[in-house]
């Protein structure tokens, strides 16, 4: 017997098989894989206690210091550029302009595909031989660019990709912030004469101070988090150049069955997406009055 009033009882009956499937699919399997960190363990096998010997082995590894590497400089220039054109559509939508309707579709549409169907689309789109955008700069008179297969054109061939796909879902968050802002600000700003850079730089730029702050904590989050853009695009390649931290970690640990090792990389992934959250949030949410 539940304790309590007949509400409580019932909002909690209501809630148990969320609450089940939560812990089992969510809380388990983080309790579990933290647990196995600490062995050696190929699922085949029994689990050999190591202590700390995963943690130790993967700060040698010179593969997830370059993995790593590659998931900052993924983080570093595409989290600016996502924030910057998500705003630069929220502008778009939220204006007075007579296709607003029509861009806002246009620009959120990429973000309800799968990351299969993005990343093959694109895929063929900068393929060296006959993409449709080395055709295009064939007819400009250019050599094709191998972006899929020389190391910098194949970070950037991602990062645009990303773009293209999540942009959309930063333009919902801001273009939110920009229609709360009052009406009667805006009418003060037009009367005092403000133009519209002044209008965008003074008034809401400033008032989205919040909202930027949660795009840029989640967005910085993903980025951290990226896979199946380079494993359907690249598959880490070319030579290693595009390998990415959690591409890295599902190898270790589905290829080569090495799940203590890999969980170990999961947990340090964790810890450094939590300390950069924390830190992001304390320098740059506004202080409480």
């Amino acid at each position: 017997m539940i304790p309590g009033n007949s509400d409580t009882r019932d909002g909690l009956l209501f809630c148990m098989p969320f609450f089940i499937a939560f812990a089992l699919f969510l809380i388990f399997p983080m309790f579990f894989g933290f647990f196995i960190s600490f062995f050696d363990w190929d699922i085949l096998s029994t689990r050999k206690w190591i202590g700390l010997g995963n943690y130790i082995a993967l700060f040698k590894d010179t593969t997830f210091y370059s993995s790593l590497w590659h998931t900052l400089l993924f983080v570093l220039i595409s989290t600016p550029l996502l924030l910057v054109i998500g705003f630069l559509m929220a502008l778009c939508i939220t204006s007075k302009s007579k296709i607003k309707g029509i861009a806002e579709n246009v620009f959120f549409i990429p973000y309800v595909l799968s990351i299969t169907v993005i990343g093959t689309l694109w895929a063929w789109i900068f393929q060296k031989n006959y993409g449709i955008l080395n055709k295009v700069l064939h007819l400009l008179g250019i050599n094709p660019v191998g972006w899929l297969t020389e190391p910098m054109p194949a970070m950037w061939s991602i990062i645009i990709t990303t773009i293209w796909w999540t942009a959309g879902f930063n333009m919902i968050l801001f273009s939110a912030g920009i229609k709360q802002i009052s009406d009667e600000i805006f009418d003060a700003a037009k009367i005092d004469g403000a133009s519209y850079l002044q209008t965008v730089f003074h008034i809401i730029i400033p008032l989205e101070r919040p909202t930027t702050v949660l795009c840029l904590i989640l967005q910085i989050i993903a980025s951290f988090n990226i896979f199946g853009q380079v494993y359907v695009m690249t598959g880490g390649g070319p030579h290693g150049s595009t390998r990415v931290l959690v591409q890295y970690i599902y190898e270790t640990g589905f290829k080569y069955f090495r799940m203590g090792y890999s969980s170990a990389m999961a947990y340090i992934l964790f810890f450094i997406i939590l300390i950069i959250s924390l830190i992001q949030y304390k320098v740059l949410a506004p202080e409480k009055k």
